[in-house]
């Protein structure tokens, strides 16, 4: 759509792990609307979406790569599991895979701008990355703590801006977006967590699975409420928070990719005839 009235729209896209593929198809129905937006933001899964979309990758080759990589077999040749003294594993086949998808693009070369967000643990505060190669700082805001280790730079340790930031709209509208669109797939999704999942393997004993199950609630909790304080401050014009299966969690969940695409472009057409309204006439009050 060209906006009549030079309506700047912005796209946040939530963190959620497998849940966030379901962003995809967020983007496909905007796209068969003729929408798109003119500045993104996102945290962990949702800003490697996005990241994959600013880049110039349509949503139906970012479904591909979902799909590709949807099965156990796939999944673990991005994993490099390390000593367990800053994370599970170490994330360096997992910058090589977002590196070779954006083909080493900088945010100078987006087609779209693009905010992501992610947590410095040295200064305690939200980092808002918009230069610097882009597959670096992708792999910086999906650095979920305790699983992947955080990316070190300019003195900095960086983790999954999700933590205190988890659907960043306040971003997209400090970029500039007069119209926002925020997608939480993670705040109104109930059912076991990957960390209640972790807790409950065979292979550990009760007392670390208990504890396991503690702190990941713990952070559960911090990141839902982190988005409701965020969302009260800077709610965005158009909410959607597609229904995900409660078997799917933060890790889990991959293998149903086509299902979560489906339901995310299930969740985005009921609003898209008044996205369009409000795109188009929003200047005219």
């Amino acid at each position: 759509m060209t906006n009549k009235n030079d309506i700047n729209f912005g796209l946040t896209l939530s963190g959620g792990g497998a849940r966030g593929l379901a962003h995809i198809g967020v983007l496909k129905a905007l796209e068969n609307a003729n929408i798109r937006p003119d500045y993104l933001t996102g945290t962990s899964m949702g800003g490697v979406i996005a990241a994959a979309y600013a880049s110039g990758l349509s949503p139906d080759e970012i479904e591909q790569i979902a799909l590709e990589y949807g099965s156990i077999r796939k999944l673990w040749k991005l994993a490099d599991p390390t000593l367990p003294r800053r994370g599970l594993f170490q994330g360096e086949r997992l910058l090589a895979f977002f590196e070779d998808h954006l083909q080493g693009c900088t945010f100078a070369d987006l087609r779209i701008p693009l905010t992501l967000t992610a947590v410095d643990l040295n200064s305690r505060q939200e980092i808002r990355i918009q230069e610097g190669l882009v597959s670096e700082a992708v792999r910086a805001t999906v650095s979920i703590p305790g699983l992947l280790a955080p990316v070190e730079r300019n003195g900095q340790r960086l983790v999954d801006g999700g933590l205190l930031n988890n659907l960043p709209v306040d971003v997209v509208q400090s970029m500039g977006a007069d119209v926002t669109l925020g997608v939480d797939v993670y705040s109104k999704n109930g059912g076991p967590s990957f960390w209640q999942e972790l807790g409950q393997t065979r292979v550990l004993s009760q007392t670390i699975g208990d504890l396991i199950m503690v702190l990941g609630d713990s952070l559960d909790l911090l990141i839902q409420q982190q988005s409701l304080n965020k969302l009260q401050k800077s709610p965005p014009d158009f909410l959607i928070s597609p229904s995900i299966p409660a078997e799917v969690t933060v890790v889990t969940g991959y293998h149903r990719a086509a299902d979560l695409i489906a339901i995310g472009e299930e969740a985005t057409t009921p609003i898209l005839s008044d996205l369009q309204v409000a795109l188009q006439l929003t200047n005219q009050f």
